[in-house]
């Protein structure tokens, strides 16, 4: 078979083992055609998540016939980071598949992966087998590996949660530095088609796609990003929408899925006006253990249900005692304020989590998942029975398509509902809204139940069938509160795209609100526990000190434990009140972080204090103030030291390695002691680099050598990327050198992606002139350059960066490129100049004052400041914010590029720590 025979049936199969469905035909006809449906509402358990690999077929097909009007990019969205790991699973297992066609797991479908592969590599810019399809994940547990920005033209796929990738999409990427926030955002938001899974849980964010989308198109923007929402229960009434037909009936595995055998049981416990909440909540308690031990003979997987994570652990503890002795070993909890490292173990490792994935698993005793809403949406859990508290329909619905999910001949399954009859109160305006659509659903249910004999049949077809009988406005009433969202505005969008000031600004505000509505949920604080926090205090380091550090030593997303403010609160004053055993004083420090990563040395009674705003911070504990519970929850009751995961599995989730250490010196010489384990070394590990350095104990006074004392360190693996810390750089590259590599890269990627002529010719010229401010005197002596005929672009060693003066070099380049003739006369001069300003971060809108060039005077490095400015505007009206950003990051990423020592591109990126800031 050559790249020319391509054909949509055998390339399903070859890519997922399975028969394409119908739906999923017509779905790539559409693809192939250039159209995108704007939702896709399937019933739980066709495959939604197939959408990854049907785009895959698409965009090879159109490329073998000569006209890719697909994006490049697919991001595929969802709410839940459990999901999102599920996802990045399947998509890994496409990329190998693609990569090595010939393994005999697949080999049968060698000549069909083999051009499906071919056709895929012909649209990249370079020969990197292992980035022949990049993939990446975004999620708050995960770091990213950097794939999906290393080639604009290679075909990628991104998996990530609402937050990281709406963030981005908005220039205000969670974690981004000023670098990296315009060129996300360029590449978010431009040639990409968003798919957003399980639409109808997060309407504001399905709200915000569209409204960006209309934007970039009025605006006329080069690539518009596209948009098409997934959803079993869809709340969106436009189209064009994507369905199951008739016709589809006749496969006998949709047959099977939609009439899976599911019968639900209510159990209501009556709680009168005059009940207390806490006895509501132990009876409630008590009936949902009550009906999972009932299974407990069966032999079958046994899924529970509950909306909060404190009655999760309440279900765990007390179904342990009702099972007896081994019943923990059968019994996994999955919630979402489960800290990173402990949940990614649970859902890799764990045996009875990963037996609700396997349809063929078998126990001999009857296993348990107990979750919360973490485990409701997009995951293949397939249990045999199900146990549940009352929730809101739009809920209750996702909970049924994690039971009996793939239906066939003799599988029954029985749902047990516990539904709460009564007022017993509530806390605040949320949970009324959440409490009535409770009770709407409540109402659904008990007037369907009124019409049978015995239990409501909710298969999936039924199901619809129940739902098509309701007018809109009682579903809505059911579903859970729709939030507010916020409106857009062109001035929004403006400051927003203001990449290049870091400091707040006002009218610019955070973008959680516009990602998520207002929902009116409770604030939330992120808590992390490290070993050097005690060693900090003692050396009663600085607020800037201590940003340093972590900003050296950043807190990673395996680290962080996030729950609501309120229960943190809660739980930590408890933990606290344990430790102050016989009445001593104990007290523990900790440090705060905001969302800026500005820091400050506290103590933990200090922030318990009720007037103490903890909302949206980050909190790290000492380890030895314990609250870890062994499943990775907040727990009052753990006494015991907690685990530090900073260093825990750092190649295995993209990440450089890195260590902290201490040096001891002292007149006997030097001691060098691993933070992590206390082990004793010669020396540091030569792969390593060091990033920072924190006194913890000065020279005594009057010691012969100053260098005395103790130093906590950070350092990190060293790499050959220049967009790293360049003091990490490990080969030199002459200018020259770098900006033939450049221009070869950025023609590559012009060539591929198919620009307009003018663009072409405007990526070209500025890349031959982005780093000459380079060959300044200053700079070169900057890199440490002692050969003054041959300028350096990128050195192995560097000065401190304040003998820059804050000179740019970019600035440096910009006012040269200025200078010329031919360029002023150019048709695009504008566009190559503020490419030239802006490929390391600043020219949106402007630089720092003291970025100017000191071969210039005054003057003229003001009017140039001022000008960048004008110029911002001017292109961003022009090409849309989204459309300049993404031109951009086509520069960057073949500056990125060059910067490698060969000639491929990288196969990681990783982030860049400006040093010449």
């Amino acid at each position: 078979m050559s790249a020319s025979d391509i054909q949509f049936g055998a390339s399903f199969v070859a890519l997922t083992d399975h028969q394409a469905l119908g739906w999923q035909c017509r779905l790539f006809d559409q693809l192939q055609r250039g159209e995108i449906p704007r939702v896709c509402d399937l019933p739980t358990g066709l495959g939604k998540t197939s959408v990854i690999p049907i785009w895959t077929i698409a965009l090879a097909s159109q490329s073998q016939q000569g006209a890719v009007s697909l994006p490049r990019r697919l991001i595929y969205v969802v709410n839940r980071r459990t999901v999102v790991d599920q996802a990045t699973n399947v998509v890994q297992r496409i990329r190998q598949r693609l990569q090595a066609p010939h393994d005999p797991g697949w080999s049968k479908h060698a000549v069909t992966l083999q051009a499906l592969a071919e056709v895929l590599r012909s649209l990249a810019t370079t020969e990197d087998e292992a980035l022949l399809l990049a993939v990446s994940t975004l999620r708050g547990e995960l770091a990213d590996n950097n794939e999906w920005k290393a080639d604009p033209a290679r075909p990628a796929i991104i998996i990530g949660t609402i937050d990281m990738i709406g963030s981005k999409l908005l220039f205000s990427g969670y974690g981004d530095g000023r670098y990296w926030r315009a060129q996300h955002a360029g590449l978010v938001g431009q040639d990409s088609l968003i798919v957003h899974d399980e639409a109808h849980l997060e309407p504001a964010f399905s709200d915000l796609l569209h409204e960006l989308a209309a934007v970039q198109r009025q605006d006329e923007e080069p690539r518009p990003v596209q948009v098409m929402e997934l959803s079993a229960t869809s709340r969106s009434g436009k189209g064009p929408v994507l369905t199951l037909e008739p016709q589809d009936e006749r496969d006998d595995v949709v047959r099977e899925r939609l009439d899976a055998t599911k019968h639900l049981y209510l159990h209501e416990i009556k709680a009168g006006h005059d009940a207390k909440r806490a006895e509501v909540a132990k009876q409630k308690l008590s009936k949902l253990v009550e009906l999972s031990k009932a299974h407990d003979d069966d032999q079958a997987k046994v899924l529970i249900y509950v909306r909060l994570p404190e009655q999760a652990q309440q279900v765990v503890a007390q179904l342990s005692i009702a099972l007896g002795d081994g019943a923990k070993e059968r019994i996994a909890l999955l919630t979402g304020t489960m800290r990173g490292h402990e949940r990614d173990r649970l859902v890799q490792t764990n045996p009875v989590y990963r037996a609700f994935l396997d349809p063929d698993a078998h126990f001999d005793r009857t296993v348990y998942l107990v979750s919360t809403s973490a485990g409701e949406v997009g995951i293949d859990l397939d249990a045999d029975h199900m146990v549940c508290d009352l929730t809101s329909l739009d809920s209750l619905i996702q909970r049924l398509g994690r039971v009996n999910r793939r239906g066939g001949r003799g599988r029954k399954a029985r749902v047990d509902v516990v539904v709460q009859v009564g007022e017993t109160g509530t806390k605040n305006s949320q949970s009324n809204n959440v409490e009535e659509a409770i009770r709407a659903t409540h109402a659904i249910l008990h007037d369907w139940k009124s019409r049978l004999d015995g239990p409501i049949d909710v298969s999936p077809r039924n199901l619809r069938a129940l739902l098509d009988g309701l007018d809109a406005e009682c579903i809505e009433k059911a579903f859970a509160p729709r939030p507010r969202t916020l409106p857009l505005t062109d001035v929004l969008l403006d400051w927003w795209s203001l990449t290049s000031v870091n400091k707040p600004m006002l009218g610019r505000p955070n973008v959680a609100d516009y990602l998520h509505g207002l929902t009116r949920d409770p604030p939330e604080t992120y808590v992390i526990w490290r070993k050097e926090v005690t060693r900090l205090a003692k050396a009663d380091v600085d607020a800037e000190t201590l940003s340093h550090w972590f900003d050296a030593c950043r807190i990673e997303p395996r680290e962080c434990l996030r729950d609501r403010t309120d229960r943190v609160r809660k739980i930590l004053d408890a933990l606290l009140a344990k430790k102050r055993v016989g009445g001593q004083d104990c007290d523990f420090p900790v440090v705060l972080l905001n969302e800026r990563g500005e820091a400050e040395a506290q103590f933990l009674s200090h922030i318990l204090e009720p007037d103490f705003n903890l909302a949206y911070r980050t909190l790290v504990l000492p380890v030895e103030a314990g609250g870890l519970s062994a499943e990775g929850i907040l727990d009052a009751s753990a006494l015991e030291e907690a685990r530090d995961v900073a260093e825990a599995a750092n190649s295995a989730e993209g990440g450089a390695r890195r260590e902290r250490w201490l040096l001891i010196r002292d007149a006997d010489g030097e001691q060098f002691q691993r933070l992590m384990n206390g082990e004793y070394a010669k020396s540091l590990p030569r792969d390593l680099t060091e990033r920072d350095r924190v006194i913890l104990q000065p020279s005594p006074e009057g010691a012969e050598d100053r260098e005395y004392g103790s130093y906590l360190l950070a350092l990190t693996q060293a790499r050959q990327s220049a967009i790293d810390d360049a003091q990490s750089v490990k080969t030199n590259q002459t200018l020259a050198a770098h900006t033939r590599q450049t221009v070869d890269q950025v023609q590559r990627i012009a060539q591929s992606l198919d620009l307009q002529e003018e663009l072409k010719e405007a990526l070209v010229k500025a890349a031959e002139r982005h780093d000459r401010g380079k060959a300044r005197h200053i700079w070169q002596w900057y890199a440490q350059n002692h050969d003054s005929g041959e300028p350096l672009a990128k050195s192995t060693k560097y000065r401190d960066g304040r003998v820059l003066g804050g000179y740019r070099h970019e600035f440096g380049s910009l006012l040269e490129a200025s200078a010329e003739e031919e360029l002023r006369k150019h048709p695009e001069s504008e566009l190559i100049l503020h490419l030239i300003a802006a490929h390391h971060g600043w020219a949106r809108p402007h630089f720092e004052r003291n970025a100017c060039d000191n071969t210039r005077t005054t003057s003229e490095n003001e009017a140039a400041g001022v000008e960048a400015m004008q110029r911002f505007g001017r292109l961003q009206r022009r090409f849309g914010r989204w459309g300049l950003a993404w031109l951009e990051a086509l520069v960057r990423c073949a500056d990125i590029a060059a910067s490698k020592p060969d000639a491929h591109w990288p196969v990681e990126v990783s982030q860049r720590v400006e040093t010449e800031t």
